[in-house]
């Protein structure tokens, strides 16, 4: 009889060191979530003699329950995909309603992008599940619905993540989305009460019976287009049923005797992070003490660099995206060039590429999932921003994203993350947003050893890249490489931005003397499964927020 192992932690506040740990280790399959209770519905999949395709599957069904601030199905993401000799990228990213133009906000609220039924692209979940289940599941659709509609009629206790998230947005929430968050005394409710969703149970039951029509044709398309168009909004039935994923090929670079999987544009994550890595063995930082002020400044300068080129991306099927020319050994060692270990140095903006056409979140959930076999799954999905436009159907109780927001909406004028969005990222029809979003395979030998992700908009980015770092460069396991203290550097703002609980004052010294304008900071939280040189499994998440690591 198959033992069960799980390992929860609970984050606590760290004021100064920090505690690691050994990660949760298994045989057969590991899971990393930043829920208990969608782990819990991944391991019930599992337990059933379901595959890594079933597991991710209802595991995001469950986030959509666990975590309506940021898990919902009335959002988008991407996935990175090893089942047997293959790896793939999955794009279902919002896509941008039928009547939007690159016009369309100028004579719009300056958070219309934000806020409210103008902040609403074309979700992309459910399309994006149905297709891995499709290709790769091996239980029946229906069967994967069965953990998160009980999480959903039964109720889920009110955890740290979504009373830190109502705490600044439920005045910004539609009377639905109130409503939800309310006790019989009509008062917000607290931390450990109880949270059910009969409502959004019943979606799940008409897409559990009607796969991917149940929720882009019929009620529930219907509930999502007349929330938005109540409030003037222009999206359509025809907007959600037009809906299409897109199966992409990965970007690959070869690291440290791997082979690393990484999403291409519209994530910006894949490029940024491929660069990164080519600087690091440019520059030699694996010359350098671990967790140093000096491999710091490295780290912050090589960001700085690979975000750079960032601003020129967008959709591949209305932009051509310079990703060969920003990887090319010519530019790498050109920015190479340009870093001192001594001290700082500012870059202009890179205002063209040639070759290039002109055309251009905070709150996202990731999961990992690995088995014996050498396969693995990592998927990030996301709102946006937290509760993401602040609308929740009015049938359905689902949360709305607010992706247009990624979008150029304005030229030269940063989002909601402080990113300064390029032309290539400009507002069309049936368009995708540029995104941070970066799930990553790395494989040896034709086996899944890590696969990992984050949430916290472009800081996604620079987490994803440093913890991948830790473990095949520095050695550490993985709990020490997604506990270690990490830096986030986007270019604009000209800002090295440091988690002060995981810095010494010694170390932010010595990086101000270095020239860097140190921002005491928020970083984003990772999860992460990784293969032993021994064949283990183990899985571990970030104790910066709620987390769980499970595996049978």
């Amino acid at each position: 009889m198959k033992r069960l192992f799980i390992f929860t932690l609970i984050t606590l506040s760290l004021l100064s060191a920090v505690s690691y740990s050994a990660p949760f280790q298994s045989q057969n399959m590991v899971l990393s979530s930043q829920s208990e209770e969608a782990n819990w519905a991944g391991l019930q999949i599992a337990k059933s003699g379901g595959n890594i395709a079933d597991v991710a599957v209802a595991t995001a069904l469950a986030l959509a329950v666990s975590h309506p601030q940021s898990g919902s199905l009335g959002g988008g993401g991407f996935a990175m995909i090893k089942v047997g000799d293959k790896v793939e990228a999955l794009d279902f990213r919002e896509t941008a309603p039928s009547s939007f133009t690159p016009s369309f906000y100028k004579d719009k609220a300056k958070d219309a992008s934000i806020n409210g039924p103008y902040a609403v692209g074309v979700p992309g979940v459910i399309a994006g599940l149905y297709a891995i289940h499709k290709k790769h599941g091996k239980l029946k659709w229906a069967q994967l619905f069965e953990p998160a509609i009980e999480l959903a009629e039964k109720g889920i206790r009110i955890n740290r993540d979504m009373v830190e998230a109502l705490a600044s947005n439920f005045s910004r929430l539609n009377d639905r989305g109130r409503e939800l968050f309310l006790d019989e005394d009509k008062k917000q409710k607290l931390p450990g009460d109880y949270f059910k969703q009969p409502a959004l149970a019943n979606a799940l039951k008409l897409i559990k019976e009607k796969g991917s029509d149940g929720f882009y044709k019929g009620e529930v398309a219907k509930d999502i287009v007349e929330t938005i168009t109540s409030l003037k909004g222009v999206i359509t039935e025809k907007d959600l049923a037009d809906y299409e994923v897109r199966w992409l090929e990965p970007i690959v670079t070869d690291y440290e005797g791997h082979k690393v999987y990484l999403m291409p544009p519209p994530s910006s994550g894949g490029v940024v992070i491929a660069s990164a890595l080519k600087l690091t063995e440019l520059r030699k930082t694996k010359d350098f003490p671990a967790l140093s002020a000096l491999e710091y400044h490295l780290f912050g300068e090589i960001l700085s660099r690979s975000f750079r080129g960032r601003v020129h991306l967008g959709d591949p099927d209305f932009h051509k995206n310079p990703v060969d020319y920003l990887l090319s050994n010519e530019t790498i060692k050109e920015l190479a060039n340009t870093i001192n270990y001594g001290e700082a140095v500012t870059l202009a903006p890179l205002k063209e590429i040639p070759g290039a056409e002109k055309k251009e979140s905070t709150e996202t959930t990731h999961y990992t999932v690995m088995d014996k076999l050498g396969n693995a799954i990592s998927i990030t999905t996301t709102l946006n921003g937290n509760f993401g436009s602040g609308l929740f159907s009015h049938n359905f109780g689902i949360s709305l994203n607010n992706e247009m927001d990624d979008f150029t909406t304005r030229p030269d004028e940063p989002n909601m993350f402080g990113l300064i969005q390029g032309e290539g990222n400009i507002v069309q029809p049936q368009k995708r947003p540029l995104s941070s979003m970066s799930p990553t395979i790395v494989t040896k030998d034709g086996k899944a050893v890590l696969a990992l992700g984050a949430r916290g908009g472009p800081r996604i980015i620079s987490a994803v890249f440093q913890a991948l770092y830790r473990v095949l460069v520095s050695g550490f396991n993985l709990d020490e490489a997604l506990q270690a203290g990490r830096v986030h550097h986007q270019f604009l703002p000209n800002k090295l931005m440091v988690d002060p609980r995981r810095f010494s004052p010694d170390v932010i010294k010595a990086l101000k003397e270095k020239g860097h304008d140190v921002v005491e900071d928020d970083v984003a939280k990772l999860s992460a499964v990784h293969r032993t040189e021994a064949g283990i499994l183990e899985s571990a998440f970030d104790s910066r927020g709620n987390g769980s690591a499970i595996g049978y």
